[in-house]
């Protein structure tokens, strides 16, 4: 009786192990097969991709910084009394840009940059590969097109090649790009670049004319609070531009601090006191914008260089103007401030001045142009009397007129004198002949 119980265990439990077997046998076939599946696919996809990138970017991947020219506004310097020079004007086309060097730029500003826009920026070689895999995963998974996967390196790229397009081909290519890009150039050359290129709202590019319009300081001389206002712009110009919304520029501000906190880059000391500084803008939200009246001077300097360049380069006059107003020119001018506020405290002071002849209501009009005797340097002038409102319109010192009698000391009397014709006692009769 035992003896049959015993078999008949022995018999279910070699069962048991046998269909267990056969189980974990087909399992492992299922498995295996599937592997091999992936494992085929993922080699055809592999050497498809591997094509596709060898015939179709690889011609594309190359990108030299030598190959872009920066749209740079040029500056017209004048010769202060103590032998410097200083700014008068500064002449942009579309984008109000001047460089800056790497060794100008403050620690601060690259620092805040970096820990907002890409935190792993002195380690990787160009990818973030953890926030490209999530940048994948919200384009295929969560069907979003807000990646938010580019290093400062792809941003940079994108910035100087003009490729904006959402596909995956963009940002294949621009990948592979960043990738190449980091080959040849440093760290430090694209902060630099970087910080030249993109856009800070306001029509600034860069962050020269940046920290001129916002806080009217050279970029060197900014603070730890004003250089991460200044960054936290580049997130989204028309949201966190200061004179737009001063709240959403600080709320930014304040995010882009607490992240270089941190990352280590300030201690709690600094954070707070950059959090707490009160950031004095140039001009307040929502103030109305007031477009940059050029002076005569400044006008008559700018086409002065627009003929030279006409005639030293041998183009036409709107070839030169953009010339001059992208070409990052220093244009060293005879401007004489103290002389210059001679003239206007005369030609733009209305009650010393007639007011019509013979009846008319028309502001009578004059121009005057200073000249050096001894250089010929021209140091003043003034195309008009009254406060001038509009840009290049009537410039009087371009205006020829008949200059009457006022030849007479140069072309009559000076020329007589010379030669000993008449003396200062002489009596000219004035009268006819």
């Amino acid at each position: 009786m035992n003896s049959n119980k015993r078999d008949r265990a022995a018999k279910a439990a070699d069962m048991t192990v046998n269909t267990v077997l056969n189980v974990t046998g087909a399992a492992a076939k299922v498995l295996l097969t599937i592997f091999l599946i992936f494992a085929t696919t993922g080699l055809l996809f592999t050497c498809i991709f591997a094509f596709y990138v060898k015939t179709c970017l690889t011609d594309d991947l190359d990108v030299s910084l030598s190959d872009f020219n920066l749209s740079l506004s040029s500056t017209i310097m004048y010769e202060s009394e103590n032998g410097e020079w200083r700014e008068l004007a500064t002449l942009s086309s579309t984008e109000n840009r001047i460089w800056v060097d790497y060794g100008d730029i403050p620690k601060d500003m690259e620092e805040a940059l970096v820990a907002i826009e890409d935190q792993r920026f002195y380690k990787h070689k160009g990818v973030d590969w953890y926030r490209t895999v999530g940048a994948f995963a919200n384009m295929f998974i969560a069907m979003r097109d807000d990646f938010g996967g580019s290093t400062i390196t792809q941003q940079l790229i994108k910035n100087l090649t003009k490729k904006e397009d959402i596909t995956v081909q963009r940002m294949l290519l621009e990948i592979f790009r960043a990738l190449e890009f980091e080959k040849n150039y440093t760290k430090e050359e694209i902060i630099e670049w970087y910080l030249n290129a993109v856009y800070f709202g306001e029509g600034c590019y860069g962050v020269y004319t940046a920290a001129r319009t916002y806080f009217d300081k050279d970029v060197s001389d900014l603070s730890l609070a004003e250089c991460a206002s200044i960054v936290a712009i580049t997130n989204n110009p028309s949201k966190y531009d200061p004179f737009i919304s001063t709240a959403n520029n600080k709320d930014r501000q304040e995010t882009v601090l607490r992240a270089m906190y941190d990352q280590g880059y300030i201690d709690y000391a600094r954070y707070t006191a950059a959090v707490n500084e009160k950031l004095v803008f140039v001009r307040s939200e929502n103030e109305e914008y007031e477009q940059q009246i050029y002076s005569y001077y400044v006008e008559t300097v700018i086409n002065d260089v627009i003929e030279d360049l006409m005639a030293r380069k041998g183009i036409n006059k709107e070839k030169a103007r953009d010339m001059l107003y992208s070409g990052g020119y220093m244009i060293y001018s005879c401007y004489d401030p103290a002389i210059q506020a001679s003239v206007d405290a005369v030609y733009q002071d209305l009650s010393a001045l007639p007011q019509s002849y013979r009846g008319s209501s028309q502001q009578l009009q004059s121009a005057i142009v200073v000249m050096d005797p001894y250089t010929g340097d021209i140091v003043g002038l003034a195309g008009g009397v009254g406060e001038k409102t509009i840009n290049f319109g009537l410039n009087r010192v371009y205006s020829q007129r008949p200059p009457g009698s006022s030849i007479k000391p140069l072309a009559v009397y000076g020329p007589a004198l010379e030669y000993g014709l008449i003396t200062q006692n002489t009596l000219v009769n004035d009268g006819p002949p």
